[in-house]
């Protein structure tokens, strides 16, 4: 009897057993960012025996048997890289490019994702001298991760497009870092000894500048003979007054702030500021704030000019030409005239812009430098189209006009039947391109005139004989 019992027992543990190894959980394992064809393939390991899953429906679902080792495998599309890992909704830790991923002991349904980037090469410039040696880190959970190495050249890194990096300067003990430079224009100071960026994008540069212990920035300025200059040193503690010819630290701010001699909060009507002889710029526009804050990256030598003490310089822009006429060109085709500015007496960038915008008229370049060039102004017309416009050219305060005439027509001056620009489609005319057209009946009634836009649509009220005019000439139109 006893024995009887223990094999019942033994046949529903059995059976138990079975059932479990029988029941499955629902693994899912998706892979964000661009739809590319990253490679993925998930294993289940039980009492030892691996088996790859086919997955289900989308191909992101995979059903696993309870209680077995899972691992994960996703090999990103060439020119990607698996960026971070998530376990749910959390980061798994230091997954940056992390090939494999092991799940012990599967008893519920989960979703591991993996955010996938395009991988982007990004330049960081440092100089040998002064730093012990530079290093790149990818962000992970708010602190430095993989360590990226560069490509070939030692300046480029292939860097996850929209990622968080972390650029290390890696500045000795007897350097400091000067100021940061992004694609070579926006500049920030040199504080950190490392350069943090979010959303790297794509053409994204980064050149970092040292100075040497001990050196120093001078700091000039000339009094105007109707203001007041005062110059506060803002990197040092209290912003002290420093007068004209001091030394500072290189990078620290420097505040000049003007003010009539005998109202020190006073304004004063200000034409510009010059920074080391050129004139300091907001955008296209003189700087005219009473208030000029600038870091010391060289030296400093500046000036104030009040609108009382300006004296507009004398300057001339000369164009080779009086005008540019391009005559008529036809739809589709594509003509460039060039003119030759030269310069007296400028010392600001030429702007070039149009009076009236026109699609079909465009102009190379839209700066030149003080001493002029050539400027390339080229027509292309999509449509028929008489245009009149003037090309502006801006030096400071002076502005030449230079005018531009032309005309987009079609092919042949009076159109034929197979360059006719409309077409007949039951009892519609169908516009091909913009026209000025005029609609008769048979009997030379007006029906219609007018400009009618490309894609346009005329109903004809009935069928019978009609005539459209275009450039004086009339075309039968017959509407059965």
């Amino acid at each position: 009897m006893k024995r009887s019992l223990l094999s019942l027992l033994l046949l529903m543990g059995l059976a138990l057993t079975c059932g479990a190894q029988g029941q499955k959980v629902s693994l899912r394992f998706l892979s964000d960012g661009d739809p590319v064809a990253h490679k993925k393939e998930v294993t289940a390991i039980v009492s030892g025996q691996r088996t790859i899953i086919t997955p289900q429906g989308d191909g992101s679902e995979y059903l696993i048997p309870v209680g077995a080792n899972v691992e994960l495998q996703l090999t990103a599309a060439d020119g990607y890289v698996d960026y971070l890992w998530f376990d749910g909704d959390k980061e798994i830790s230091r997954s940056y490019n992390l090939k494999s991923y092991e799940i012990q002991n599967l008893t519920t349904s989960k979703t591991i994702r993996v955010d996938c980037r395009k991988l982007i090469p990004v330049k960081f410039i440092c100089p040998a001298e002064g730093s012990k040696g530079k290093e790149v880190n990818i962000d992970e959970q708010d602190d430095y991760g993989t360590v990226i190495a560069p490509e070939a050249d030692g300046d480029t890194y292939m860097l996850p497009l929209q990622g968080s990096v972390y650029f290390d300067s890696g500045v000795d003990d007897n350097h400091f870092v000067l100021r940061w430079l992004l694609n070579g224009g926006a500049t920030f100071p040199g504080k950190p000894d490392i350069f943090f960026k979010q959303n790297v994008p794509e053409g994204f540069e980064l050149e970092v500048q040292f100075y040497k212990a001990g050196e120093t920035r001078t700091v000039t300025y000339t009094q105007p003979s109707t203001a007041i200059i005062i110059c506060k040193n803002r990197g040092q503690y209290d912003s002290p007054e420093i007068e004209s010819g001091s030394t500072v630290d290189p990078g620290d701010e420097i505040l000049f702030e003007i003010a009539p001699p005998d109202n020190p909060s006073g304004k004063v009507e200000l034409h510009h500021w010059e920074v080391n002889g050129e004139p300091y710029m907001l955008g296209e526009e003189y700087y005219t704030d009473n208030s000029l804050s600038i870091y010391a990256f060289t030296d400093l030598d500046v000036t104030a000019v009040p609108m009382e003490e300006y004296e507009a310089p004398e300057i001339h822009l000369n164009l080779s030409a009086e005008q540019v006429d391009f005559g008529s060109v036809a739809i589709g085709e594509t003509k460039s005239q060039s003119v030759t500015l030269t310069t007296e007496g400028a010392t600001m960038p030429v702007l070039l812009g149009l009076r009236d915008a026109v699609p079909s008229l465009s102009f190379t370049p839209e700066r030149l430098p003080s001493s002029g060039g050539e400027i390339t102004i080229t027509f292309a017309p999509t449509r028929r189209e008489a245009v009149s416009t003037e090309l502006l050219l801006k030096s400071g305060e002076t502005i030449v006009t230079l005018p531009i005439i032309a005309q987009g027509t079609t092919a042949l001056d009076t159109p034929s039947s197979e360059t006719l620009p409309y077409r007949i489609q039951q009892s519609e005319i169908v516009w091909l391109e913009e026209v000025v057209a005029t609609i008769y009946t048979a009997d030379g009634r007006l029906l219609s005139t007018g400009t009618y836009s490309a894609g346009s649509v005329f109903r004809l009220p009935a069928s019978g004989v009609y005539f459209v005019e275009l450039q004086n000439h009339r075309y039968k139109v017959i509407v059965r």
